[in-house]
C-alpha cells in the first residue's frame, strides 16, 4: 500500500477519534431538548442507517455464534449503559465526570487482556493501572482522602454513575472477546441496528414523552448520528490500513481529547483537579500499554 494511502489511512481513523471524544457533550446537549432515550435513539437511528450505507448488511449466516450473541449482547449493553447514563446525568459536570467514569476502559482492556492471555505484562502495569485509578478518584473528589465525601458525590446521581462504570466494564470485555471470537468478521452494523431496537423500546417502555424536535435541532441529529455512523465505518478500514502504533496511542488520550470537546460544547471550566485527574487516567493507561506485549 502506498505511503499517502496509509497517512490517509490514519488520518481518518484519528477523525473518528475525535468524533468519539465529542459525542459525550453532543448526546448531553440533544437530549436537553428531548426526552432522555428519545434523542439518544434518535442519534443512533441515523448512525445505523450511515452504518448500513457504507458497509452493506453483513452475511448472519457466516458468522460465529458465539461472537454474534455474545459479542453482539456486550456492545450493545455497553452502548446502552454509556449512553443512558449520559442522558442521565443532572447537569453538564456530572457529564464530564461520567465520560471519565467510561474511560476507565482502557487499562481495564489491558488488565482484562492479561487474564484472557492475549497479552504478556511487567509488573509496571499494576502502577499503571493504580494511576489511572487515583486519576478517576480526584475528577470525582479533590479530596483524594476523604472516603465520605467520594461517596457523597457518586451519591448525587447513582444510577448514571453506576451505568457509566458497568459500561466501562462490559466494553473491554467485548474487546476481549471479540479478538478471540471475532477472527476477522464485522457484526458492529447488527450490533447497532439491535441498540436502537432496544433504545427505542426502552424509550416506550419508560413511558417517556416524545418531544417534536425542531427543524434546527432534527438537522443535528441527522448530522451527529451520520459522523458516529461514519466513525464507526471508517474505523475497521484504519485499524487495517493506517499506522496501528498512532492510532492506539491516541486512544490512550480520549479522556483529554473528551474533556476538551465536552468543555468547548458545553461550555463547562472544570477545576485545575479535574485536568490533573483526567491526565493520570490517561498516563496511567499509557503506561499499562507500555508494559504490555502481544502473547
Amino acid at each position: 500500500m502506498k505511503i499517502w494511502s496509509v497517512n490517509l489511512a490514519t488520518w481518518i481513523g484519528l477523525s473518528s477519534i475525535l468524533i468519539w471524544a465529542s459525542l459525550v457533550a453532543v448526546v448531553k446537549l440533544i437530549t436537553e431538548f428531548t426526552s432522555a432515550v428519545q434523542g439518544i435513539a434518535l442519534i443512533y437511528s441515523f448512525s445505523s442507517l450511515a452504518i448500513f450505507a457504507f458497509t452493506g448488511f453483513p452475511k448472519i449466516t457466516q458468522m460465529s455464534k458465539r461472537y454474534l450473541l455474545g459479542c453482539g449482547a456486550l456492545f450493545v449493553a455497553y452502548e446502552i449503559l454509556f449512553l443512558v447514563a449520559v442522558a442521565w446525568s443532572d447537569n453538564r459536570e456530572q457529564v464530564m465526570l461520567i465520560a471519565m467514569i467510561n474511560y476507565l476502559w482502557p487499562p481495564l482492556m489491558i488488565v482484562f487482556s492479561i487474564f484472557a492471555r492475549q497479552l504478556q505484562a511487567r509488573l509496571w502495569v499494576i502502577p499503571g493501572f493504580l494511576l489511572a485509578v487515583m486519576g478517576l478518584m480526584l475528577v470525582v473528589n479533590p479530596e483524594i482522602t476523604n472516603l465520605p465525601k467520594f461517596m457523597q458525590v457518586l451519591a448525587e446521581n447513582p444510577w448514571a454513575y453506576g451505568f457509566a462504570f458497568l459500561g466501562a466494564l462490559l466494553w473491554p470485555c467485548y474487546c476481549v472477546l471479540t479478538r478471540t471470537y471475532g477472527r476477522g468478521q464485522n457484526g458492529v452494523p447488527i450490533f447497532f441496528l439491535v441498540a436502537v431496537i432496544s433504545l427505542w423500546l426502552l424509550h416506550l417502555g419508560l413511558n417517556e414523552p416524545f418531544i417534536m424536535p425542531t427543524f434546527k435541532l432534527w438537522l443535528g441529529i441527522t448530522v451527529v448520528g451520520s459522523l458516529i455512523g461514519i466513525a464507526y465505518s471508517n474505523w475497521n478500514q484504519s485499524m487495517q490500513f493506517g499506522n496501528i502504533k498512532v492510532l492506539i496511542l491516541a486512544t490512550y488520550f480520549m479522556p483529554i481529547f473528551s474533556s476538551v470537546m465536552s468543555m468547548l460544547i458545553l461550555d463547562v471550566r472544570p477545576e485545575l483537579s479535574f485536568w490533573i485527574g483526567t491526565a493520570l487516567v490517561s498516563v496511567g493507561a499509557i503506561v499499562c500499554w507500555k508494559s504490555t506485549a502481544i502473547s
